[in-house]
């Protein structure tokens, strides 16, 4: 919003990092900790500047007002990144995350009730048999005494999880590595990730052999989620009792895809499955093993998870949907190690058209990075912003003046909040509550060992753990 005591700001008028004089910042931009880069130009410049990548210039904004503003005003004044639609839909990959306008909004509904709250409650059974098949494979590594990059088991988890909720089908991915189902899917998002910041679509005309093995992967990923559509739609061709209460994620838009004025088509079906299938891969898996790298250096914490889940329950895992409430503390864990290490760091927009944010003027078209972790990790949001610090999402325990968690948007914000933002977390409430109810963990090396490697998420790098029985007695 415009006013009339202050000049208009533009893109012009903020300062810019020295970069080379026709790639400008993208050599910067293309490295694994991007995000971290950026945070210290936030430092050096302010809360908002701009940077080039290649001819392109990139307005990036630290500014908590703006970053809510242009969250708010989604889809009518700002949208994702057009680049990212383009590198989507040539993936195949017609879906809600990527969708805008009018087509955006008659998706959003059916997915959203897909994953709402009722639906999740019905899904935990599934999340406790996963749970208890990845306790079964942890406690064969407390045997070996062996140090385990604990990412590839939470990867095989989510995927399991999720293909499961998302067509009813039941892997196994945790017990078996040979799956190429997981395989396939790894690859999508660093693919994404140098799509997205390339500055020529170089791959079209001299494809990589990751671009073929890309291809390759995208044409097996396409024939079993066609196959699952097929089945399901066999499923519900005369059960009328499924179509009343459809069992996952996929008969439910099966049965939206039916209805006159549906956006529903054969390719959209495939890219919501798609979508789920890689947003429970990799955010959570990545969140579940930043949550054990803060675990690792805190054995306290580990007590104290456990004791709580010895006061809520007696089996290994939460017996119900509803115990997962009284896990309090692992929530404010899980909460935590999101605002220090959130797997969605940056975000990227456009402009629809012409706009004015507190005096700065945007123009249509203008490329935007918002960025989600500067804000959290400033002193005026969080006191002593880089500690470790559970209690301070437990109000009654909170030792500290400021805690604002309005700034922290791992699950973005606005009207197109992430809709699976509510079975994430009861995944990783599970996960992390059963875990610590049975082992003990320990970090294999020092914490600094451990990189952060930005490929469209955040995933940890050198990250070993080792796990001991807890002592029970």
């Amino acid at each position: 919003m415009a006013t009339t005591n202050k000049s208009i700001t533009t893109l012009n008028d903020l300062k810019t990092p020295k970069g080379s004089f026709l790639l400008g910042n993208l050599k910067d931009f293309k490295k694994k900790n991007k995000h971290r880069i950026l945070e210290k130009w936030a430092k050096d410049f302010g809360n908002l500047y701009t940077i080039k990548l290649g001819p392109l210039k990139v307005l990036v904004s630290a500014d908590l007002e703006v970053n809510n503003t242009v969250l708010k005003q989604r889809p009518e004044n700002f949208r994702r990144l057009s680049k990212i639609d383009e590198v989507f839909v040539e993936m195949g990959f017609h879906t809600v995350f990527n969708a805008e306008g009018e087509h955006w909004k008659k998706q959003r509904k059916p997915v959203t009730e897909a994953l709402n709250v009722k639906k999740v409650k019905g899904y935990y059974p599934i999340i406790q048999e996963k749970t208890q098949n990845l306790l079964s494979k942890i406690n064969t590594y407390t045997t070996s005494n062996q140090s385990i990059e604990i990412l590839n088991d939470f990867i095989a988890f989510t995927i399991d999880v999720t293909t499961e909720i998302a067509f009813g089908y039941k892997l196994n991915t945790i017990n078996n590595k040979k799956d190429s189902f997981q395989n396939h899917l790894e690859l999508i998002f660093p693919m994404i990730n140098d799509r997205i910041t390339a500055p020529f679509p170089i791959w079209r005309f001299f494809p990589s052999k990751k671009d073929k093995q890309l291809k390759s992967s995208l044409k097996s990923i396409e024939k079993i989620i066609y196959d699952f559509i097929k089945d399901a739609k066999n499923r519900l061709k005369n059960n009328q009792e499924l179509r009343d209460n459809p069992s996952n994620f996929l008969e439910a838009l099966l049965i939206e895809s039916e209805k006159e004025d549906t956006v529903f088509d054969e390719k959209t079906l495939y890219g919501n499955v798609i979508a789920l299938l890689l947003a429970g891969e990799d955010t959570t898996s990545n969140t579940l093993a930043w949550t054990l790298f803060y675990l690792g250096q805190h054995p306290e914490f580990v007590q104290k998870i456990r004791d709580e889940a010895n006061s809520v329950y007696n089996s290994s895992t939460p017996e119900n949907y509803d115990q997962i409430a009284s896990l309090k503390y692992t929530n404010a864990v899980i909460q935590e190690a999101i605002r220090l290490k959130p797997t969605t760091p940056i975000l990227f927009f456009q402009a629809n058209k012409d706009v004015i944010i507190n005096n700065l003027s945007i123009a249509k078209d203008t490329s935007i990075i918002l960025q989600n972790s500067f804000t959290s990790m400033q002193e005026e949001n969080f006191t002593n912003p880089e500690s470790f610090s559970p209690n301070r999402w437990i109000k009654s325990e909170c030792p500290y003046q400021n805690h604002t968690p309005k700034t922290v948007k791992a699950f973005g914000g606005g009207s197109r909040l992430c809709p699976g933002m509510h079975l994430s977390l009861i995944e990783m409430t599970t996960a992390i509550s059963s875990i610590c109810k049975q082992f003990d963990i320990n970090l294999e090396g020092k914490p600094t060992d451990i990189q952060e490697n930005f490929a469209f998420t955040v995933h940890p790098e050198n990250l070993k753990v080792k796990f001991k029985s807890a002592n029970t007695n």
